[in-house]
């Protein structure tokens, strides 16, 4: 027994320190992916190059929007994964998640010295598994940020507390090493069967969240994670969490909480094809708020996101069971009804527009009531962008012969003359 135990605890220590190092090298392929989400977020969100202003309060333009006092994008990503972030420009922290023991972010501060060597200066990204920021010690990754010219700009930060990651791996490590102390034979064929059953679902996690990095917003997690009753599973829903928080920062339109064009585009030519392929009939509609600009005018742009508000509240509601609705761009909105001929489409659209017009917005004592004008289309046979011109030559005609009316495929010519 005496040789069995001593080859049972080299098996134990050898297996737990492999387990610890694939456990950090799983950190680090995490830590990098999330790196590599935020940063593609960054461009989707504010696209264009990094600029710094002002003297004293410094302010970080990226694309020609200040995003120094905004924390969503970067405590979104913190309350998904448990992962801190910071965005340095050249050497100095302008946005993080990390704060003080007071609650205060810590910004103004320096990166490490070896940092701006390997990194801000040297172009390389890289992993320290000991970089300690205020007394906690991170495991990080540090990537270089570029702007359009090529050249660096400043940093990118994903780290999580090495204690954190140490006692995720205790936790694992202890329940095997207990049992293989009291039953080694027991203990081996568990461990042959839980590293199995944990490297599956830790591979499949991890293929997961890097589809996901590179933009696949529609992948699938299996289903064998989320069963499991330990801290993968809870990784799965956290990453499952991002994945929808992500999806909807991507796709919906901030303001209304509609599909936005780009995405919208996309549902909008996987309808046309099903209808396309199943025969089946398929209405576009465009509409558009009458007189919005003056709404701006008068009462100000407030009380113009207001009424947009309004109206796709009413859309959305209006829309299911029978289709979706698009932001198609400013007060201009795109209906889509699914298995619905043009007829069918127009009378509920007539119901819709009745129920606009009955709707009203207050906004500081006032009363803003609004109509729209509809073009319709209706013919899943023609291609889509020519459905789009014909909708949209038929809410030309509409809005240039009276407005508040809906333009169906009978009453303009195609061309909206």
């Amino acid at each position: 027994m005496i040789p069995l135990l001593i080859y049972g605890i080299v098996v134990i220590i050898f297996s737990s320190a492999t387990f610890r190092r694939s456990m950090q090298q799983q950190v680090y392929a995490e830590l990098k992916n999330v790196e590599s989400l935020v940063d593609t977020l960054l461009d989707t969100a504010y696209p264009g190059d990094y600029t710094l202003e002002g003297d004293g309060a410094l302010s970080l333009y990226k694309g020609g929007v200040n995003i120094t006092a905004d924390y969503s994008l970067i405590d979104g990503v913190k309350e998904n994964t448990g992962m801190d972030v910071t965005l340095f420009y050249q050497d100095t922290r302008i946005l993080t998640t990390i704060k003080s023991w007071e609650g205060e972010r810590l910004i103004g501060t320096r990166a490490p010295e070896q940092v701006l060597t390997d990194v801000l200066a040297g172009g390389e990204s890289r992993f320290y598994d000991k970089v300690i920021i205020r007394g906690t010690t991170y495991f990080a990754y540090y990537a270089p940020l570029y702007n359009s010219d090529g050249q660096i700009t400043g940093i990118l930060f994903v780290g999580k507390p090495a204690a954190e990651v140490n006692s995720q791996v205790n936790r694992a490590l202890s329940p095997m090493v207990i049992v293989g102390v009291l039953a080694l034979a027991l203990v081996c064929l568990f461990s042959m069967y839980y590293a199995g059953t944990f490297l599956k679902a830790l591979y499949g996690l991890r293929t997961f969240i890097s589809r996901v990095a590179t933009g696949n917003l529609s992948e699938e997690l299996d289903p064998a994670v989320l069963k499991r009753e330990d801290e993968l599973s809870e990784l799965g829903r956290s990453a499952l969490s991002m994945q929808r928080s992500l999806r909807s920062l991507v796709e919906r339109d901030s303001l209304t909480e509609l599909y936005n064009r780009r995405s919208g585009g996309h549902h909008l030519t996987h309808s046309v094809e099903k209808a396309r392929s199943g025969n089946t009939p398929f209405t576009l509609v465009i509409g558009d708020i009458d007189f919005f600009k003056k709404v701006n005018d008068t009462y100000g742009h407030q009380c113009g996101d207001m009424v947009l508000q309004n109206v796709a509240r009413i859309l959305r509601r209006h829309m299911k069971g029978k289709g979706y609705a698009i932001r198609w761009g400013g007060e201009e909105f795109l209906l889509v009804y699914e298995n619905s001929r043009l007829e069918e489409a127009r009378k509920s659209l007539e119901a819709l527009q009745e129920e606009i017009r009955a709707s009203c917005v207050q906004s500081e004592g006032n009363q803003i009531y609004i109509t729209m004008t509809f073009g319709m289309a209706c013919d899943s046979s023609r291609e889509l962008k020519d459905l789009l011109r014909e909708a949209d030559d038929r809410l030309y005609y509409g809005k240039n012969n009276g407005r508040n009316q809906i333009v169906s495929a009978e009453t303009p010519p195609s061309d909206g003359q």
